[in-house]
């Protein structure tokens, strides 16, 4: 099966009724979508455990998953009616609603940004500070955080001299270059398991406070089917609530999504991760608009927005409200 598109939807079933019989039909599954930002990996987890747990079904939804790629878009197979949920970064979300792409955030999965700066053990660096003169492998993903981060440390790119940036490690690994950019659980697993131990410089840490993996949907999908996105919404946030509770488990359901991932890695990505999700500062998937203010104000700040967007409409807390206040009033 390719696992690029991959289809994981639950048939509809009909079951024996009674002895006379007569036969009963289990309730009818909406079909939906959801388009992720990335390969797939535990990074995910959530979905895939919500998945194949049967969290998605017991809530009358038969789901198709979408692997994401350089070449897919979540945000244009959300605003072009192809997938009904997507998955981007806070700040693409911001950059593309600015552009006029009808689409509405409903939660943020990461209540941290998964974007970090990782120097080796003995290098000597431990600040952004330590940046000045050094040799930095970045992508463009990394370039606002980036950015933002020597502005902190009173720096600017001149003092700083940059390298190719890919998937081969080795020019870290052997020093040349010092300073590696990517996210927390990705590259700093890879060195471990390599057998280096890493310095991880979080933007987070020094003020830069951005939400990762927004679950998005358009604002005609907000209108005319807000059940739909409840229900949805309830399924996958269970699904992360599982997936922190029992990552073994979670890990093995991710390689009945693809089974050439690498079991140790993608358990030690999903242990990376868990802090970043479940931070106890506030429930899973929850936002605050300070964080949407300060996401705003780094790309005014880098010009990549030209005006301020109207962050009421941009995103919506009643989902999350809804869920979380029901299952407060269950535990009381």
């Amino acid at each position: 099966m390719d696992s690029r598109h991959l289809t994981l939807a639950v048939a509809l079933f009909s079951a024996l009724g009674s002895a006379c019989g007569q036969e009963a039909s289990a309730p009818a599954l909406e079909p939906t979508s959801v388009v992720l930002k990335w390969h797939h990996q535990t990074q995910f987890a959530g979905v895939y455990v919500a998945q194949f747990k049967e969290f998605y079904r017991k809530h009358a939804l038969a789901v198709r998953i979408d692997e994401g790629s350089f070449k897919v878009s979540p945000i244009q197979g959300v605003a072009s009616g192809e997938n009904d949920f997507g998955i981007t970064s806070q700040t693409q979300f911001l950059i593309e609603r600015a552009k006029g792409q009808p689409i509405v955030a409903v939660a943020a999965i990461y209540q941290k940004s998964p974007v970090g700066f990782f120097a080796l053990d003995g290098s000597g660096i431990t600040r952004p500070r330590d940046f000045r003169g050094k040799t930095v492998a970045y992508a463009p993903t990394h370039e606002i955080h980036f950015k933002a981060l020597l502005k902190r440390a009173g720096l600017d790119l001149r003092q700083i001299r940059t390298a190719p940036y890919g998937y081969d490690l080795t020019p870290w690994y052997t020093g040349r270059v010092q300073v590696w950019a990517g996210y927390v659980m990705n590259q700093p697993v890879d060195a471990r398991l390599a057998g280096h131990e890493v310095k991880i410089i979080f933007p987070d840490d020094y003020g830069i406070h951005t939400y990762d993996d927004i679950l998005f949907v358009s604002e005609q999908l907000l209108q005319q089917r807000p059940s739909l996105i409840e229900r949805f919404l309830r399924a996958t946030l269970q699904g992360w609530r599982y997936a922190i509770e029992h990552p073994d488990e979670a890990t093995e359901l991710t390689l009945r999504i693809e089974p050439k991932l690498v079991r140790e890695k993608q358990l030690a990505m999903l242990r990376a991760s868990t802090p970043l999700i479940h931070t106890g500062q506030d429930p899973i998937g929850w936002m605050r608009r300070e964080i949407w203010q300060g996401a705003q104000g780094l790309l005014l700040e880098q010009r990549l927005l030209p005006a301020p967007v109207d962050l009421g409409k941009a995103y919506t807390l009643q989902f999350l409200q809804a869920i979380y206040r029901e299952t407060a009033a269950g535990s009381s």
